[in-house]
């Protein structure tokens, strides 16, 4: 009898779990078909990873994450190259690399026939519908790093946030000020970097005044996340040794008898800063490191099979959320230092207290001081402002970089433009290594070709390959040729491929090549700059807030960079002309870098302003 009931209940079990299985596939099937109803060629979706351990060979997201998706489009043959995958259970997404239903999406408007029309001039007599997208579910696996900021908040939320940050971190001709200099006190910062290495390297290369820095990312990250923690907090880290009597020094005068109390106290508050220094270090570092693997795991997560699963099980049965928590630990603690340190008048001092999410709803006595509580949605928004501010403008220099030291005609034209506008724009003509030149906003907006230089290398490497909406309506997009639509379902996830919309060869001749006069030629000029192709910064209501402010750094510190200095690729200057084969591969994350870093020989520019 015992053996019967365990019969039973092994079928029982298995009819359970079978039928389970179908009615999942039937909800996939399901959804397959209304993707197709909709005119759209549709696959079906696999997860990656259980686990995720981003530095082993098997377990990196490779970059035909990115790259295959335009390959896939035009072997599908959708509308519009446009696809569908059922991602998860039950989930549609469309995937998108073309400008019409792009701006569309991330516009949020779409044109539709009057009623009023009759049905033979309805086609040609749109009018426009306002339509809503939502980032809710798709970036859900960014709370736990950014939480509410107005990188994820949706709604009413969103637009409080979004105006707040607006008003108090890019508006006003103060802030502006403050950004020029900041920026080029982070182009100085790179340069003192260079110095200690020329001066600590046994193999600098003919004179010993180049040397060979074996990856530049990383000093382009401290430079620039020094100038977004600068600028938002008025606060001087302290991340450099200070300028100050050495300590071994601090206890004998010149005679060599002991020094006085003063001078112990001086010895004394010297140790104190240099403990604070080593501190601040240690902190920073660290967080650079913390920065660089987030991007791979979060968007390992999205690939992964916890990413359909509830919350609680990605919590409490995953590896991969107790390596995101760790690495999470230095990213809070730097931004609730920065939150701490943010002087009066700083942006992050002002969105502290003005009136909206991120100030304290009712203060206690206890927590009237800012270092003993943290509004929530204030450190959510330091965490999303230091991240961004450093992570995309250090990316943007690492490719602009690699890509001019694979062509060093076009480094030296942009080099000359830099040196011609600083003759014409500069009284004092005398500059050295010790006293480069300030850069102005006004000085910027003269190099011409300076801004296509990183308009090509940010069309070739957008640092955010891609974006993801959820559309809250259904979506008709007209195909103009057929005198048809084609319908995105509403609550379908809609991918927006940026890079597949900056190489789609549709919209621009020589797609993988680096060619700055495109911008600036008008024989040269490509249908996908006119078009709506290009978007480095993607579109609409939720576009990036601080490209603004990524205008100004990239051109301020790209300008200075290349007056002091010349970046040569060394494997160029062995292999002869194979500048596209010499291309670094992206490393696949939320954001991408140069897989393995960028090695440039680093070498002082011979050609310096001259005294008038």
């Amino acid at each position: 009898m015992m053996e019967i009931a365990r019969g039973d209940a092994i079928f029982w079990a298995t009819s359970c779990v079978s039928t389970v299985f179908i009615l999942l596939m039937l909800l996939r099937q399901r959804t397959k078909w209304v993707l197709e109803r909709c005119g759209l060629p549709t696959v079906f979706w696999r997860p990656r990873f259980m686990s995720y351990r981003p530095f082993e060979e098997d377990q990196k997201l490779a970059s035909t994450t990115i790259t295959r998706i335009l390959p896939r489009m035009q072997r599908l043959k959708g509308p519009y190259g446009m696809y569908g995958t059922v991602y998860g259970i039950s989930t549609p997404v469309v995937h998108v690399a073309h400008p019409i239903p792009a701006k569309a999406i991330l516009n949020g408007v779409m044109q539709v026939a009057s009623e009023s029309s009759s049905p033979r001039r309805r086609n040609s007599l749109p009018v426009t519908h306002l339509t809503g997208a939502s980032k809710a579910p798709a970036y859900n696996h960014f709370k736990n790093f950014c939480g509410d900021g107005v990188f994820t908040a949706d709604g009413d939320d969103w637009k409080a946030k979004r105006a707040a940050v607006m008003h108090n971190l890019i508006k006003g001709t103060e802030l502006s000020q403050r950004l020029e200099q900041e920026a080029n006190h982070a182009a100085n910062v790179f340069i003192d970097q260079i110095h200690a290495l020329q001066k600590s390297t046994q193999n600098c290369h003919e004179d010993d005044s180049s040397v060979l820095v074996s990856n530049i990312v990383p000093q382009l990250q401290r430079a620039t996340v020094g100038l977004i923690y600068r600028y938002i907090t008025h606060d001087d880290p302290d991340w450099e040794p200070p300028r100050a009597v050495r300590f071994s020094d601090a206890y004998k005068s010149s005679d060599g008898e002991e020094a006085d109390t003063e001078s112990l106290s001086v010895a004394s508050s010297s140790v104190d800063e240099e403990s604070d220094r080593i501190e601040n270090e240690s902190l920073l570092v660290s967080y650079l490191k913390s920065i660089v693997r987030i991007r791979m795991i979060i968007l390992a997560q999205s690939r992964s099979i916890w990413f359909v699963l509830p919350r609680w099980c990605y919590r409490y049965f995953s590896s991969l959320y107790r390596d995101e928590e760790i690495t999470l630990g230095p990213i809070r603690e730097f931004a609730r230092r920065a939150c701490d340190k943010a002087k009066p008048q700083s942006p992050l001092h002002r969105l502290s207290n003005c009136e909206g999410p991120y100030r304290e709803k009712s203060p206690t006595p206890s927590s009237l001081s800012r270092k003993d509580v943290i509004n929530k949605n204030l450190l959510d928004e330091a965490i999303t402002l230091l991240f961004a501010g450093q992570d995309t403008s250090a990316a943007t220099l690492s490719w602009t970089l690699h890509l001019l030291s694979l062509h060093p005609e076009i480094q030296e034209k942009l080099a000359l433009e830099v040196q011609g506008v600083l003759i014409e724009h500069t009284r004092v003509q005398s500059f050295n290594d010790n006293h480069p030149p300030l850069f102005t906003k006004k000085m910027i907006s003269k190099m011409p070709y300076l801004d296509a230089v990183i308009k090509e290398s940010m069309r070739l490497y957008p640092v955010a390959p891609f974006v993801v909406r959820r559309l809250m309506e259904t979506i008709e997009i007209p195909l103009y040729k057929e005198n048809s639509r084609v319908s995105i379902p509403s609550g379908s996830v809609a991918c927006i491929w940026i890079y597949g919309l900056h190489r789609n060869p549709k919209f621009w001749h020589r797609p993988d090549d680096f060619v700055p006069e495109r911008w600036l030629n008008a024989e040269l000029k490509d249908l996908g700059q006119t078009n709506g192709a290009y978007m480095p910064f993607a579109s609409g209501p939720r576009n990036c807030l601080g490209q603004s402010l990524a205008h100004v750094i990239l051109r301020t510190l790209l300008s200075k960079l290349l007056y002091m200095y010349e970046f040569i690729e060394p494997k160029l200057m062995l292999s002869g002309d194979n500048a596209h084969e010499l291309r670094k591969d992206m490393q696949a994350g939320f954001t991408v870098l140069p897989t393995g870093g960028v090695e440039l020989l680093v070498k002082p520019r011979d050609v310096k302003v001259k005294s008038s």
